[in-house]
């Protein structure tokens, strides 16, 4: 069992080495994470915005109606509870809607790299918008999903614990290789999960071992950089912030970049993955990786990239 583990954990390390050699090799590769994190952080600052105008706009309004006929507490209550309610949908499906649509434009351009093709920024972003229906689609899932977790998580007890583990091991599952069926396959949201499922079944140990290789490299540096720019500070010093102004927020910056490594790193790993599962090959730049090491075909390339035939790097 422990030399299985560690067999997976070392394949995974080997299949991080290649994607970050992917990453070093075709670095621009990187803008599509940061735009997401831009999009993502302008999202956020909107949100608040717009939650900020809509109880305004609620409380003025209610307060004109009080003048009319009275209006209960409770009632108050319900109607900004309502209010927070649309605005968190609203935001967890344009986050789920802005996330995949450029983790697919990465995985477009991976893809079109793996298959020797020539491709760009533009290219990926062009690939991405291909998919955008299904990509909207799936915000509304994300968003949906998002309000069941969040159900869980208002809930005590070892059962809403295990229910919590069991839904989020799930979901992991169903989602690992959804936004390279989404970009490479012609299905739409219920047929993309299904094969993202299959796809995950047939890889289940590389998949965790990929993402855990991936994260072993990453998580460390970045718990050693905000440990020295950020803990060390506030734990050893009598008056923190006179370091931590000048530490703070190029800490967080670097934070913010080895995340856009990790991210764009496990999209190359998961491209590569579900180039071999459904093609029968992986692609040139993980040579001497052994393709048994990594996953177990249960299926037939035909019956994985649909009625089109479409390879990596087409859409």
């Amino acid at each position: 069992m422990f030399s299985s583990l560690f067999r997976r954990i070392r394949t995974g390390l080997r299949v991080a080495k290649a994607s970050f050699g992917v990453l070093r090799r075709e670095y621009w590769l990187l803008v599509f994470p940061v735009l997401y994190g831009i999009a993502w952080l302008a999202g956020a600052i909107g949100l608040v915005a717009g939650i900020f105008v809509a109880l305004f706009g609620a409380s003025y309004g209610l307060a004109a109606v009080d003048q009319v006929a009275a209006v209960s507490e409770g009632q108050a209550e319900t109607t900004v509870t309502a209010l927070l309610v649309a605005a968190s949908v609203l935001f967890m499906f344009v986050a789920t809607a802005v996330a995949t649509f450029f983790s697919a434009a990465l995985v477009h351009s991976v893809g079109s790299l793996f298959a020797g093709e020539s491709t760009s920024l533009r290219d990926g972003l062009a690939g991405a918008w291909e998919a955008k229906r299904t990509i909207l689609a799936w915000g509304a899932v994300g968003a949906a999903v998002g309000l069941v977790f969040r159900a869980l998580e208002s809930r005590e007890g070892t059962a809403a614990q295990l229910a919590r583990s069991v839904a989020g091991f799930a979901w992991f599952a169903m989602t690992f290789f959804i936004v390279p069926v989404i970009v490479f396959q012609d299905g739409g949201v219920r047929e993309s999960m299904r094969n993202s499922v299959g796809l995950f079944r047939d890889t289940w140990g590389e998949a965790g071992g990929t993402t855990l290789g991936i994260g072993l490299v990453i998580l460390p540096l970045a718990a050693l950089v905000g440990g020295l720019g950020i803990g060390l500070p506030l734990f050893a010093l009598e008056a923190p912030w006179a370091v931590l102004q000048y530490t703070l927020v190029p800490t967080l910056l670097a934070i913010g970049a080895l995340l856009v490594v990790h991210n764009a790193a496990t999209a190359v790993a998961k491209t590569a993955l579900y180039e071999y599962a459904t093609d029968g090959e992986l692609p040139p730049e993980f040579d001497g990786i052994d393709p048994d090491q990594l996953v177990t075909r249960k299926r037939s390339a035909s019956s994985m990239t649909g009625s089109t035939g479409r390879g990596p790097g087409q859409i």
